[in-house]
């Protein structure tokens, strides 16, 4: 299966793509094509890749709405250089007290994918701390003018692997990680990552952060999960794949082990396809024999293709989970636990009191109808 892309959409992926006179060349070839610019920028914005669209067509010679463009994408710039600034301030404070913690995802992996902290825009911080430091990060964080983004949500709740939290002045969001995937996805080893993690330095960011192979299949992870609805995700894979040197072996051992292969493949197949990530040819061969592979990877373009023109369209969802995970018991759990196992969307749709949280385990599967009925009339 192949899907003709948008060329609005097409040319972000090529911005966002490993510098390269391939490239280079792709951009000047479809910004010769009519583009829809007012689109081209909303898909930028919404996929948060402004700033990697500015600065390629910074090389370009001058056009139809450039100065808007570069203008933006200053603007979200500032602002990531601004948050990658209080990562650093938090972590520090929680170095200072004690508490291990990682930084993922957001600035480490803008540095990571694109040598540049400014050039990936996101919309929080995500940190992790082991479950028993817990208490002590949140307590530092509430010191800090931190507070709970919903305050009926119980993180007792077994489907839960973070708390939101936010600040108002000045603003700022967090999103406190205990594990790095929820228990109804595929796993990811939070012992491990902590054992093998690196420390970045990138201007005055100082973080301790997931190594190269462990970001990687995070991000993975983490795009299968959301139904590969950015295209973000994979640039960031093409990124990390052409910057940093990778233990290939460990990595795509490590993906056996825990299930997770497809949503490796999965991830490398996009990155080479739409992003020419320089994947080694053996694991680019095996990527390419996999079937069941090939279907996600069709139906992940499918979807970006289709949300290109219609920004309400519903990603990948259950199917698409359901074809990631790999054996019977693994589809067996998804399908109990993302029916029965209430989360914070629960939490936001019915305030209980918290003498009456077990009967979320009601509210949810009334949640999921109302939501599925609502998409089915859309």
């Amino acid at each position: 299966m192949s899907t003709v892309l948008p060329p609005e959409l097409d040319l972000l992926l090529a911005c966002g793509s490993p510098p390269s006179e391939a490239a280079h060349a792709r951009i000047s070839k479809l910004l010769t094509a009519p583009l829809d610019w007012p689109l081209l920028v909303e898909l930028a914005i919404t996929h948060g890749m402004l700033s990697l669209l500015a600065r390629a067509l910074a090389e370009q010679a001058p056009g139809p709405a450039h100065a808007e463009i570069r203008d933006r994408a200053a603007a979200f710039s500032m602002r990531s250089l601004r948050m990658a600034g209080e990562l650093a301030r938090i972590l520090k404070a929680m170095q200072a007290a004690g508490v291990p913690a990682i930084a993922f995802k957001g600035s480490t992996l803008a540095y990571l994918a694109y040598g540049d902290l400014a050039l990936r825009t996101f919309n929080d911080l995500d940190i992790f701390v082991p479950r028993a430091q817990l208490p002590a990060a949140l307590d530092l964080l509430a010191a800090d003018g931190y507070a709970r983004k919903t305050a009926a949500w119980d993180i007792g709740f077994s489907g839960a692997c973070e708390i939101a939290l936010q600040r108002r002045d000045p603003v700022c969001e967090v999103d406190l990680h205990w594990l790095f995937s929820p228990p109804y996805f595929l796993p990811f080893d939070p012992v491990r990552a902590m054992a093998r993690s690196i420390v970045l330095r990138a201007g005055g960011l100082v973080a301790r952060t997931l190594c190269p192979e462990d970001h990687l299949l995070y991000i993975c992870i983490r795009a299968a999960r959301g139904g590969w609805d950015q295209a973000q995700f994979p640039c960031d894979l093409a990124g990390i794949v052409a910057r940093c040197p990778l233990d290939w072996d460990d990595l795509v051992h490590q993906a056996e082990r825990t299930g997770c292969w497809r949503a490796l493949a999965a991830g490398l197949d996009l990155a080479h396809e739409l992003c020419q990530a320089p994947t080694p040819p053996e694991v680019l061969r095996r990527v390419k024999q996999d079937r069941a592979v090939s279907r996600i990877s069709a139906q992940a373009q499918l979807g970006l293709s289709r949300q290109a023109s219609d920004p309400a369209a519903v990603a990948g969802g259950a199917l698409l989970h359901l074809r990631t995970l790999e054996t019977w018991w693994a589809k067996a759990r998804y399908l109990w636990r993302r029916a029965l196992q209430p989360n914070q969307k629960d939490a936001e749709w019915v305030r209980l009191p918290r003498r009456l949280a077990a009967a979320y385990y009601v509210v949810r599967p009334l949640r999921l109808a109302c939501t599925a009925l609502r998409r089915l009339v859309r």
